[in-house]
């Protein structure tokens, strides 16, 4: 069972991979972009917990930044994506939990974004610029990052049903 568990893992951070690089818009900043990953983040948390959310995050996260050519982003978007799909993964079958979790994922990526991209300009910068400026300076990438919740979180409410059906029908949940 934990074969075809990590085979379907391994699946929808393929796919997720595929769409997040194909499917992209610069972000406004031009530091970085908006992507579909949080959808393979969400059907992985949705249908396998926690663990199953935390792996395709983080290494669907530290991937994309590798291959997109945003390496100094890796690391960060291992923990950052990782977080989010562990907490993805804790809202249970309920549209509510659901709901609620998507609120506290979203929310620990989009700050988590922000005060990586603060951290990555100030660093870049020479440290010259003060914290603030650096902070100022990446929010405007946080309406970005809420849509890729939003149409991450709505992208799988329309999927998620049928790749139910085909994991019951696997016995792999």
């Amino acid at each position: 069972m934990k074969i075809k568990k990590l085979t379907v893992l391994s699946v929808i951070i393929a796919v997720n991979l595929a769409l997040s690089y194909v499917v992209k818009l610069p972000s406004p900043t031009g530091a970085g972009f908006v992507s579909l990953v949080e959808a393979g983040i969400f059907i992985a948390a949705w249908n396998f917990g926690p663990r199953g959310g935390a792996v395709v995050g983080g290494v669907t996260g530290l991937l994309l930044d590798l291959i997109a050519g945003y390496p100094q982003w890796m690391i960060m978007s291992l923990i950052i994506h990782g977080t989010e799909g562990y907490v993805f993964g804790t809202g249970g079958k309920k549209m509510k939990g659901k709901l609620i979790t998507t609120l506290i994922g979203g929310a620990i990526m989009v700050l988590g974004y922000w005060l990586a991209g603060a951290m990555l300009m100030w660093l870049m910068g020479g440290m010259a610029m003060p914290w603030s400026a650096a902070f100022l300076a990446t929010a405007s990438d946080i309406p970005g990052n809420m849509m890729q919740v939003l149409v991450g979180f709505i992208v799988p409410l329309i999927v998620n049903k049928p790749i139910q059906s085909l994991l019951a029908k696997a016995d792999i949940i």
